[in-house]
């Protein structure tokens, strides 16, 4: 998955040894054979752990990228059309140097946290087909997940592990009580097996983690790229992970099942959405996640946060970076008492307090008891010919644009708003007389015709407008117009028919500044996220009352 931009996880400092340390490496039986050779996958797993009468309880973290990965192409992301508007084939591009990147902040990267040695066993795995584990890796589905699951089963004795000579080994130093972390694609396997509701597994801290790959890859009924990874899909990944040269006929299914001709919600990403199976996690969860990071969406952290409600116990830190943690406001000492309390019983007021807290650009941390925050407002703004949002319907009216994706970037297609610019339509507020809280997941609902094609780009972007009139874009999302109806599956657009669409923007909170105007900017083509076909698509608003914009603020 990424590298680039993520923080170093090295969150805890670890005391002095109190004791001798034992090192072992062992070989986990998974339950799966993804390499279909008739025999077990084998997943390698390393410990470090004091000397200890006591049994002890481990600290647990699994990653594909523990030997780095393989160079292989992107996707192509410029075309002439749509691949939906004549279901064209899928291809890749030539590399453009992307894995070079990858690797080159290899060494920024650390899979796993020190927490307190002389109190956790430290555990550290290779995913299934990657680094030292046999099999070939599955990119999120629930075969990956058994094999990760497989080693808090040996750790509780109900599975088997083999040392480098072949012998049965047994984790009799294991009391059984396992806590997972990670970030990114290390912290997307903590939310995999919890959703297992397996035994033993008492904690996890999923960092700058992804909780269905569908909002990864996929937006609305959208293709989209990660931020920063133009062309990237789950193949491209899969092919990085796994041992090279290896698994060929496997990867080739991701390619063949995971589907560029459209951005559905096919069966290939549904086996990928964990978000479903929240219902089963036991284990209590501590969500961080950044507001700036545009690779894993903040999305993934609120999907997940939701639907652990009378599930589990759960807490969240959303820090003002991007793609990993921080170490602002104690959030170290955070994630070592979260263990410390659900591992070791320790009594901590961890769970006391309000259970949220959200780092603000400025870094002024605001601590609420609620996602979107409890004091927050939905209001329903509606987009107006005159180019204002206002709170009560308008004048009936149309407005057109043509799609330019190519050539103007959405940081340029917010520019002087009040100017004509047809790759774009911009709302503003009236100047606010206070400063607002922006807090929750933006809804935009828009009434369209697609005048010269049968598919299109819809991209929306929330824009905070200074006194000087420079913006600077808070939020954005993405839509298939052809997914109108159902994200699940589109259908082939009647050209200058009308239709309506509703879609969610990412989350967010954000305090806009006393005399800045909200902005709303609607265009096609979102040139870093989206495919991006040739200009000229026509698109034609209907401003009516089924066109707005639905955001959480209050003072």
């Amino acid at each position: 998955m990424k590298f680039l931009s993520i923080i170093v996880l090295g969150l805890l400092a670890s005391t002095a040894f109190a004791a001798p340390m034992i090192s072992e490496v062992v070989y986990v039986e998974a339950p799966t054979d993804t390499d279909k050779d008739g025999k077990l996958d084998l997943i390698y797993v390393s410990i470090s752990r004091p000397a200890s009468d006591k049994k002890l309880s481990s600290i647990y973290s699994i990653s594909p990228y523990a030997l780095g990965g393989t160079d292989g192409p992107m996707h192509e992301v410029d075309m002439d059309i749509l691949p939906q508007d004549e279901k064209l084939a899928k291809g890749f591009s030539s590399y453009k140097g992307f894995m070079n990147l990858m690797r080159k902040s290899l060494k920024d990267y650390k899979t796993t946290p020190e927490f307190n040695a002389p109190k956790y066993a430290q555990v550290r795995a290779h995913s299934v087909g990657t680094g030292n584990s046999t099999g070939c890796p599955t990119v999120g589905d629930m075969s990956e997940t058994l094999a990760a699951k497989s080693v808090i089963d040996w750790l509780n004795g109900r599975a088997r592990a083999f040392g480098e000579n072949g012998k049965e080994v047994k984790a009799d130093w294991a009391n059984g009580k396992v806590g997972i972390t990670g970030t990114s694609y290390d912290g997307t396997l903590p939310i995999m097996v919890a959703t297992t509701g397996v035994e033993g597994l008492k904690a996890i801290v999923p960092i700058a983690a992804i909780s269905s790959w569908y909002d990864y890859y996929r937006a609305n009924g959208l293709v989209v790229n990660p931020g920063g990874y133009i062309g990237e899909d789950a193949d491209v990944l899969g092919l990085y992970i796994a041992r090279r040269g290896a698994c060929k006929k496997e990867l080739q299914i991701i390619t063949d099942t995971m589907g560029r001709e459209n951005g559905d919600f096919t069966p290939f990403w549904q086996d990928r959405d964990y978000v479903k199976y929240v219902k089963n996690i036991k284990a209590a969860t501590f969500i961080i996640h950044g507001q700036s990071d545009w690779n894993v969406k903040q999305k993934h952290a609120i999907s997940l946060w939701e639907n652990l409600e009378g599930v589990a116990p759960r807490r969240m830190f959303l820090h003002r970076g991007g793609h990993g943690s921080t170490y602002s406001h104690g959030v170290p000492a955070k994630l070592q008492a979260w263990f410390d309390h659900f591992l070791e019983d320790e009594e901590n007021g961890i769970e006391t307090g309000p259970q949220v807290e959200v780092e603000l650009p400025d870094g002024t941390l605001v601590t609420q008891n609620q996602w979107p925050h409890e004091d927050s407002e939905v209001h329903k703004f509606y987009f107006s010919k005159t180019g204002m949002l206002t709170t009560t319907v308008g004048t009936i009216s149309k407005m057109k644009i043509i799609d330019s994706g190519k050539t103007q970037k959405m940081d340029s297609l917010i520019n002087k708003p009040t100017d004509i610019n047809s790759a774009r339509l911009a709302f503003l507020s009236s100047p606010l007389e206070s400063a607002q809280l922006l807090s929750g997941t933006p809804k935009v609902n828009l009434s369209f015709a697609v005048l010269n094609r049968k598919a299109a780009n819809l991209s929306v972007a929330v824009v905070e407008y200074d006194k000087n009139g420079k913006g600077k874009i808070i939020t954005r999302g993405w839509a298939d117009a052809q997914n109108y109806r159902d994200f699940s599956i589109g259908e082939l657009l009647v050209p200058a028919q009308n239709y309506e669409i509703s879609f969610n923007l990412e989350p967010k909170e954000y305090r806009f500044a006393k005399g800045s105007r909200v902005g709303v900017v609607i265009a096609s083509t979102d040139y870093d996220f989206t495919l991006r076909p040739k200009s000229g698509t026509e698109i034609e608003f209907v401003l009516d009352e089924n066109s707005s914009i639905e955001l959480g603020l209050h003072p």
